[in-house]
């Protein structure tokens, strides 16, 4: 700035001395006026104030107009650093009127796309945070620039939100490959993982999106869906279809190979016609208990909530009943069995449901008992529900089987599938979905070789029909 007044006062200095003496010269010659050295001096310092006026008032306008650019300079330098300062305002006569109009106008432009860019990050941010799928993205450094609390879980740690080398958090090869792949073939891939083995089985699908934004550089977004459930249904469906072929074909095979070795022959021994038919009988039997339980099982999960049929019974006669019922098979064994429910405990329930899981409980206790063992039946409630508990001595199950007994047909290990006990491997299944149908839960406690102890918890509801006590 003081360059250019400089400059200035000197152009107009000169140019107003030399326009005066080149005046005075014309004047002097043709005039035959003699003007003093005096006056001459006089206009000529008349001259020169005029001329520094005349550079004061150039110099103040260009000191306004450089300060104006320096104002849009320092705006522009904010706005690069996402600073958005007060419009700059000017007289619509000033020459960098329309220039201030630009800047202020890129200012509300630049605005609006951050408000809007941070909004779409907050949008995104509060999806990413509520996804139930676990995301991470990855860029072509190797490095983890974004994950949600999804992955975190799925993974079992904390990710860093600072960039950082993906392998920190991921070291499951299965994992780790399918990312490597994904680079190293720049295509989609998707695997199915399983993150954490049995028996606390926890399995994803994990998905890889390829993203070219150049040609040096890329992103992966890695997404993992839990599948844990669906990969559980699908085993317990193979296993149902296995075990439920395996138990189908095992009665079948007896009745057709006795049928045949009767009809060879072997009908014309009395004695061997009475054993063959008494074990095709068995079988039948066993068949048909089988089919019912199965359709059993159907009606059940059928059925819903809305179909209980409850009321209030004394619990104590509903076990004696059953009791009385399964009298030869604790007799065979020479079991104990104590009834430890007081005679005047009442409970709510729809009694054909409670009548059948009673049943169930019970014949498990005195079937996969030892001989001389003993059996103990107890209920007790407190405020909101009540307990059934049904303990025995028997051969016990072991920590991993316990997770699966009440899958139907599933025995909870060779030893206990070998024993010489009659049934169908679905009564612990039925007593699963019954109590789930009374709204309750079972729970098992057991240990190989000391016994087992099944607790039915139900809630004491308050049903809307009259109650009607038994």
């Amino acid at each position: 700035m003081h360059d250019q007044w400089q400059q200035t006062w000197r152009l107009l200095t000169l140019e107003n001395v030399l326009m005066l003496l080149l005046g005075l010269v014309v004047v002097q010659h043709f005039s035959a006026i003699r003007w003093s050295t005096a006056l001459m001096l006089s206009l000529l310092v008349a001259v020169l104030l005029l001329a520094v006026i005349e550079a004061g008032v150039i110099w103040f306008r260009q000191r306004e107009r450089q300060k104006t650019i320096d104002r849009m300079e320092e705006k522009l330098r904010q706005m690069s650093s996402q600073q958005f300062p007060p419009h700059i305002l000017l007289p619509q006569n000033d020459p960098l009127y329309s220039l201030s109009q630009a800047v202020n106008q890129l200012e509300s432009y630049q605005r609006n796309q951050t408000r809007r860019a941070e909004l779409q990050e907050k949008e995104l941010m509060m999806i990413m945070r509520y996804l139930p799928v676990g995301v991470m993205v990855i860029d072509h450094h190797r490095q983890v620039q974004l994950s949600n609390p999804a992955m975190s879980e799925l993974l079992q740690q904390s990710i860093n939100s600072v960039a950082h080398v993906y392998t920190k958090d991921i070291r499951l090869y299965a994992l780790t490959k399918v990312i490597e792949d994904t680079i190293t073939t720049q295509t989609n891939q998707r695997a199915t993982v399983t993150l954490t083995p049995a028996p606390n089985t926890q399995v994803v699908e994990a998905t890889t999106v390829f993203i070219q934004n150049s040609r040096s550089h890329y992103q992966i977004v890695l997404m993992l869906y839990d599948i844990t459930e669906v990969y559980m249904i699908e085993q317990m469906q193979d296993d149902f279809v296995s075990n439920a072929s395996h138990e189908l074909k095992t009665p079948i095979t007896a009745i057709a190979g006795f049928t045949e070795t009767l009809l060879s022959g072997a009908k014309d021994d009395p004695a061997t016609l009475d054993q063959f038919l008494k074990i095709i009988a068995d079988e039948s039997q066993r068949l048909i208990d089988l089919i019912q339980d199965v359709l059993s099982l159907s009606r059940i999960r059928a059925q819903n909530t809305t179909s209980l049929t409850s009321r209030k019974i004394k619990l104590k006669p509903l076990i004696d009943q059953e009791l009385s019922l399964l009298q030869q098979a604790i007799q065979s064994k020479a079991l104990t069995v104590t009834d430890n429910v007081d005679a005047a405990v009442a409970v709510t329930a729809d009694v054909q449901k409670l009548s059948q899981i009673i049943k169930n409980l019970l014949s498990n206790a005195i079937k996969y008992n030892r001989a001389n063992g003993t059996v103990t039946i107890t209920a007790t409630a407190d405020e909101t529900h009540w307990y059934l508990t049904v303990k025995d001595t028997g051969i016990g199950i072991s920590a991993d089987d316990q997770q699966r007994i009440f899958e139907r047909f599933y025995r909870a290990s060779p030893s206990r599938s070998q024993q010489v006990v009659s049934g169908t491997g679905l009564g612990l299944a039925i007593v699963k979905e019954l109590v789930n149908a009374m709204q309750g839960q079972i729970s098992v406690i057991s240990q190989r070789g000391v016994g087992t102890t099944m607790t039915v918890t139900l809630p004491l509801v308050v049903t809307t029909k009259k109650d009607d006590l038994g």
